[in-house]
């Protein structure tokens, strides 16, 4: 059995799991509208955070 004292743990599976969820988070943001940083990539209209602001109805 191996010693595990004194070893170092290898932070770059985590560092490419953060990177790899925020790139996801970046993309799903510029899909849904909420930021336009790639003109005509994604809807064109906001995703309504309010469902009574559904089709424009007001």
């Amino acid at each position: 059995m191996p010693r595990l004292v004194g070893k170092r743990s290898n932070p770059t599976p985590a560092i490419a799991l953060i990177i790899l969820a925020a790139a996801a988070l970046g993309v799903s943001l510029e899909y849904y509208g909420y930021m336009n940083v790639v003109p005509g990539f994604g809807r064109t209209v906001p995703y309504p955070l309010n469902s009574a602001d559904d089709f424009g109805a007001k």
